[in-house]
């Protein structure tokens, strides 16, 4: 019997200021076959979430252009994917801010690998689970 579905892995943007750490999430994430955006540049991830169904974004909030509260506000605007926060900020008053400002978790640099793959998978199914739900017009 032929499957006729195939399975379709969950696009995941990063977006960070640093370029060796978006190519490391990258590979991470890959290895766990997702399928992974990045860039560096808060203006394209704008045009990136306009033009592409994504399952999960990571952002960090030391962004140039436009700081990451101000995109993670902008991004929350326009989409229900889930926003996964990366930052070496640390105060509970910054996570307490970027969270009532429409991110989803919040995770302070330096996560061990096994961490963060644990917070992306529970995002990434969760927003399954909540697209499943939804009627087809929305």
């Amino acid at each position: 019997m032929n499957n006729q579905y195939q399975k379709v892995s969950p696009t995941i943007l990063v977006i960070d200021n640093d370029p060796s750490t978006s190519a490391l999430f990258k590979r991470l994430l890959e290895t766990k076959d997702y399928n992974v955006l990045t860039t560096n540049s808060s203006k394209e991830s704008i045009d990136i979430v306009q033009r592409v169904m994504l399952d999960l974004i990571i952002l960090d909030l030391l962004m140039p252009e436009m700081d990451g509260w101000q995109l993670c506000k902008a991004i929350r605007e326009m989409t229900r994917t889930p926003i996964l926060i990366i930052s070496a900020i640390e105060s509970s008053e910054i996570i307490t801010k970027t969270l009532n400002l429409g991110a989803d978790d919040y995770l302070v640099k330096p996560v061990s690998s096994f961490t963060l793959m644990a917070h992306v998978k529970n995002l990434v199914r969760r927003h399954k689970t909540e697209e499943l739900a939804l009627p087809e017009n929305q």
